[in-house]
C-alpha cells in the first residue's frame, strides 16, 4: 500500500447560517459491553513497523493501526461507514462541507478528553509537511490541505473545531468522505503526537482505538483491551499479535499456535480440499490492484499510443494464468471488482494488429528507434508480458530488479520506463485508486501523468448527486484511462485466511479489513 496530493481553499462558513441536508447519521456502534474477556487470540499480523497511523507502508500496518486508533467513522463489514468518534453528521446543499457532532465523554486510552480540537490537530499534523507523513494525500480533498503539504499556512487548511463541533470544507463533493475518516490516516493521535519517531512506545502507548500497546515479548505484541474505548471494551481481552512464525501457517494453525491469519493463494489451493483445514479457509473480496505503470515523464512513453500499444498487445487472461494460475483474476481496470459502479465491464481488449499500428504511427516503425525499455520487475512477474512484448512488438527490453524499499525510493525519484505495484484502496470508493495512482500531483502517480479532461472527469464523479449518475460518471473516468493507459491494469489477488472455529464478527474480511474490536469468541 505506498501513497498521494491535490488543491483547494475557502473561508470558514458561519455555522449557524449553514444549509444543511437532512443527513443526520443515527448512532449504530455495538451495544456496551459487560467487558472484555475470553481465551485470547493469537493472530499472524506481521512486523510491527510502525505505530504512528502518519507512516503507514503497506497493508499490513493499516490492520494494526485499526486496532489502536479511532477515526470520526469506522466501516462495516460491507465497507460502508458508519459512526465512531462521531455521533452523527452533516452535508450541506452543496456536498462540500460535512459538520460532525463528536460524542460526549469520549477520551483516549490513559483517559485524556478527546474534542473535536484533537480530530482537527491530528489531521493538520498528517498535513504538515515537517511530519512527513506517507499518506497526506488521503486528506488531500479537504479546501487548503495541499497548499499546506507545500509549505503554506494550516491556516488556510478548511477544518475548524468548536467544542465537540467539527467543520470540514471540500474543494468538491465527495460522498465518499465519510469513509476517509474511517481510514487509519484520519485517526485520532494523543496530544503528545509529535514529528519524533519515537513519542509513541509500546508499554506506554495512549491511543483511540480497541487495544492498547501493552508489551513486547519476543515476536509477540500484546495488545491488551481499550476500557475507554467508545464502543466499550472489545469481547477479547488479549490479542497476542504474532510478527513471525518458525514455520509455516497451516502447520502453525494445526497445531493450535495460531488462531487467525492470511494465507497465500498457493497453500488456500490445497487448503480448500483438505477434510480438516478446509472448513477453516475463508476467501476476502480483492480491494487491490497490481499494475505496470509508465514513466510519462520522457519518450518514449510520453506518447499516449505508445502507452496503448503496450497495453493492446498483453492477452490479461491467458497472461495472467501464466504467471499467477488460480492466485489472481486479469485485472481491467485499476478499481477492484469489489468496489465498480453498476454498469462497469470486465473488458480485456487484445488487439495486436492495433498495437503494432499504433507504434508506427508514434513514428517507430523502425523499432530499435524505441531504444532499450528498461522493466522492473519488483513489483510482480514480469516475464509473460516481457515476452510478448518482445516477440509480438518487436522490442528490446531489459528487465532490472532490486530490494523493494530501494524500489520505491527509485519510483520518487528516477523510475524505470516501466514499472510494477501493488496497490491497495485506502478506502471502499473507486476515488480511493482513481486520485491516488493518477491525479496529477499525487504523490503516488509515480509516472508523472498530467491529464486534464481525467481530472475533470473525476470530479464530476466526485459530485454526482445519485447512484446512477454517479456511476455513470466513473464509467467515462475508466474509458479515458483506458484511451490514455497511463498504467496496465493486471490482476486483482484474492486474499485468503484460515480462522478458528468459534470466532464471530469477522464479517470484515468480506472487505478484506480485520477489526479485532468487533471479534469475539461464542459462548
Amino acid at each position: 500500500m505506498p501513497r498521494l496530493t491535490a488543491a483547494g481553499r475557502l473561508p470558514l462558513l458561519i455555522l449557524v447560517g449553514l444549509a444543511v441536508l437532512a443527513v443526520a447519521v443515527i448512532p449504530t456502534l455495538p451495544a456496551p459491553r459487560a467487558g472484555a474477556g475470553g481465551p485470547e487470540l493469537r493472530y499472524l499480523g506481521g512486523e510491527v513497523k510502525t505505530l504512528d497511523p502518519a507512516f503507514i507502508g503497506d497493508a499490513a500496518d493499516v490492520q494494526l493501526l485499526l486496532q489502536l486508533y479511532a477515526g470520526l467513522t469506522r466501516l462495516d463489514e460491507e465497507g460502508e461507514p458508519y459512526p465512531s468518534l462521531a455521533e452523527s453528521w452533516t452535508v450541506s446543499d452543496d456536498g462540500r462541507t460535512y459538520t460532525f457532532v463528536l460524542r460526549d465523554g469520549l477520551t483516549f486510552s490513559d483517559g485524556t478528553p478527546l474534542t473535536a480540537e484533537d480530530v482537527r490537530r491530528s489531521w493538520l499534523r498528517v498535513l504538515d509537511p515537517a511530519t512527513g507523513s506517507t499518506a497526506p494525500d488521503v486528506l488531500s480533498v479537504i479546501e487548503g490541505a495541499a497548499q499546506r503539504l507545500a509549505g503554506g499556512s494550516e491556516d488556510e487548511v478548511a477544518i475548524r473545531a468548536e467544542g465537540q463541533t467539527l467543520e470540514v470544507r471540500l474543494r468538491h463533493p465527495a460522498a465518499y468522505f465519510p469513509a476517509i475518516t474511517a481510514t487509519p490516516t484520519a485517526f485520532v493521535v494523543p496530544p503528545a503526537a509529535d514529528a519524533s519517531a519515537d513519542w509513541q512506545a509500546v508499554g506506554d502507548f495512549v491511543g483511540s482505538g480497541p487495544y492498547v500497546a501493552h508489551r513486547m515479548e519476543g515476536d509477540t505484541l500484546f495488545l491488551h483491551a481499550n476500557e475507554m474505548y467508545v464502543a466499550g471494551a472489545p469481547p477479547i481481552a488479549v490479542i497476542e499479535w504474532l510478527t513471525d512464525l518458525d514455520g509455516d501457517v497451516p502447520t502453525a494453525y494445526a497445531n493450535e499456535e495460531v488462531d487467525l491469519s492470511g494465507i497465500g493463494s498457493f497453500d488456500a489451493s490445497w487448503i480448500a480440499y483438505d477434510a480438516d483445514l478446509g472448513p477453516a479457509l475463508h476467501a476476502a473480496a480483492a480491494l487491490g490492484v497490481q499494475y505496470f505503470g509508465f514513466d510519462i515523464t520522457r519518450p518514449p512513453f510520453s506518447d499516449a499510443r505508445v502507452r496503448r500499444a503496450f497495453a493492446l498487445a498483453l492477452d490479461r487472461p491467458r497472461l495472467v494464468e501464466l504467471a499467477e494460475g488460480s492466485a489472481s483474476t486479469p485485472a481491467s481496470s485499476v478499481v477492484p471488482p469489489a468496489l465498480w459502479p453498476d454498469g462497469l465491464e470486465d473488458d480485456h481488449e487484445h488487439d495486436p494488429q492495433e498495437a503494432a499500428r499504433l507504434l508506427d504511427e508514434a513514428g517507430y516503425a523502425d523499432r530499435g528507434d524505441l531504444g532499450e525499455i528498461i522493466v522492473n520487475g519488483a513489483g510482480l512477474d514480469v516475464a509473460p508480458a516481457v515476452a510478448t512484448w518482445r516477440e509480438m512488438l518487436g522490442v528490446r527490453i531489459a528487465v532490472e530488479n532490486m530490494e523493494f524499499r530501494d524500489y520505491l525510493s527509485a519510483l520518487e525519484t528516477h523510475p524505470p520506463h516501466v514499472f510494477t505495484i501493488n496497490w491497495i484502496a485506502d478506502y471502499p470508493s473507486p476515488h480511493a485508486l482513481y486520485s491516488l495512482l493518477l491525479l496529477p500531483d499525487a504523490a503516488s502517480n509515480y509516472g508523472g501523468w498530467t491529464d486534464p479532461a481525467f481530472v475533470e472527469l473525476l470530479e464530476a464523479a466526485s459530485g454526482a448527486d445519485d447512484d446512477a449518475e454517479q456511476a455513470d460518471a466513473y464509467r467515462q473516468v475508466d474509458a479515458r484511462v483506458d484511451a490514455e493507459a497511463p498504467v496496465i491494469p493486471w490482476s486483482y489477488a484474492t486474499s485468503w485466511w484460515l480462522v478458528r472455529p468459534g470466532l464471530r464478527g469477522l464479517g470484515n474480511l468480506t472487505t478484506g479489513l480485520l477489526d479485532l474490536g468487533r471479534v469475539g469468541w461464542d459462548g
